[in-house]
């Protein structure tokens, strides 16, 4: 005969009364290691406890938190004694902590802080060997689960900022048993079959301590260190490190970041070379404009000179602008007519600012050789100068005797007044 069936939320109150009835589980006491430790803002703490095979759940009230007198955090071991609860609603079981004391290092710590003595005295985690990120990514190989969010959000950060750079996906367990593996074997395949890679970002959205123990492997510590291919590791563990972020080039505190830190704005990035073009050509304009305010109190070749250094300086650095420019942004054959427009207006722009300093300069030039003391001299006049050197505007500044030098436009001629005639007559 079919025993008539009962709704869940019965059987969970089954099960808690069942629970509460035990004296075993009403007062235990657990031996573990803290994993997932996470302080809520209503003072409680909540943690699992875990070892080699298993874990459970633990809440810790805030009185009984706020009381410790060692630090509570992922990797510690402690003996906690209380009693087993029911979540009725969720269907769930967990250990609310009456009593709590440290019992030393768990083992997923001890064996934590072996890896990293060991793979620090090797020179894994040296500064001076991390590759530098490329500026402008053509290619971006992302080594993580093609299942999770982690992959979508990094995606759709690196499509929405940049239009240029392709993506490869490498599909790959990020926990459990063999992940580490895993991931050290796609590390390995992108450098042997993609050597054209840019950069890669390994890593996950995060997760508890035994959740990211992949990332506390070994042999992955071995194929990034090994890697030709600067690589990011966003694990998505904003607080604590594992060792592939010591060993990664660089550590993202989550893959959208990771995504962020690969990826340049390109739009963000011709916005400012529209500004800098904006700035140089003001600069241009404005130092053309000094060099014309100078011009009549100055050596006109001296000036010219010093102008076309002026100018010639800013058209290098147009030219680097202009290689960066093409560095960036010059990859798929869709954005070429587009970088070519761009090249081009940078370029037509360029030769217009010098094309009109030119003419500028040329036009005052003219004006400064028709005003030229010389010329009025060709045409068959001449300067007197007194014995010292000084121009001699009238002749009443002379008298007779007086040495004065009479200069033309191929030389001059020493001469003595012998007689001055003013307009009144001679004196």
């Amino acid at each position: 005969m079919a025993k008539k069936p009962i709704r869940v939320s019965q059987l969970n109150s089954y099960i808690a009364k069942l629970i509460s009835a035990d004296g075993v589980l009403s007062d235990v006491s657990v031996v573990g290691e803290v994993s997932n430790f996470k302080a809520h803002g209503s003072g409680h703490a909540y943690f699992s406890l875990i070892d080699d095979a298993s874990r459970i759940d633990c809440f810790l009230g805030s009185g009984i938190f706020s009381g410790l007198d060692f630090e509570l955090r992922d990797g510690t071991e402690v003996v906690a004694e209380g009693y087993v609860n029911v979540y009725e609603k969720g269907g769930r079981y967990s250990l609310a902590i009456r009593r709590i004391s440290a019992g030393g290092q768990g083992g997923l710590a001890q064996d934590f802080d072996r890896l990293k003595k060991k793979l620090s005295e090797k020179g894994y985690f040296d500064e001076g060997r991390k590759k530098t990120l490329p500026e402008f990514p053509h290619l971006i190989a992302i080594v993580t689960s093609n299942t999770g969010a982690a992959v979508n959000d990094m995606l759709k950060i690196i499509t929405s900022r940049n239009s240029v750079a392709d993506i490869n996906i490498f599909p790959t367990l990020v926990q459990g048993e063999g992940a580490a593996g895993m991931i050290a074997s796609r590390i390995r395949q992108v450098n042997a079959e993609y050597p054209e890679t840019d950069v890669m970002i390994i890593g996950r959205g995060g997760g508890s301590s035994e959740d990211l123990a992949a990332f506390n492997d070994e042999g992955l510590a071995d194929a990034i260190f090994a890697s030709k291919i600067p690589v990011v590791s966003a694990v998505g563990h904003e607080t604590d490190f594992t060792i592939a972020d010591f060993v990664a080039d660089r550590r993202a505190e989550t893959p959208t970041a990771a995504a962020v830190m690969v990826a340049p704005d390109t739009g963000e990035l011709l916005e400012d070379v529209e500004a800098l073009f904006s700035h140089m050509k003001s600069g241009v304009a404005g130092l053309v404009s000094r060099y014309e305010l100078r011009i009549r109190a100055n050596n006109i070749g001296a000036l010219l000179g010093r102008l076309k250094s002026g100018v010639n300086e800013r058209l290098t650095y147009l030219s680097s602008l202009r290689a960066k420019m093409h560095g960036a942004v010059l990859v798929k054959s869709r954005r070429e007519a587009e970088i070519e427009a761009l090249r081009a207006a940078i370029a037509g722009k360029t030769n217009l600012i010098v094309k009109r300093s030119a003419y500028g300069l040329e036009g005052q030039l003219a004006k400064l050789e028709a005003l030229s003391p010389m010329r009025v001299l060709s045409r068959g006049y001449a300067i007197v100068e007194d014995a010292n050197g000084r121009a001699v505007s009238s002749a009443g500044a002379l008298a007779v005797g007086d040495e004065t030098c009479l200069r033309f436009s191929d030389g001059q001629a020493n001469a003595e007044i012998n007689e001055v005639i003013l307009g009144g007559g001679s004196k």
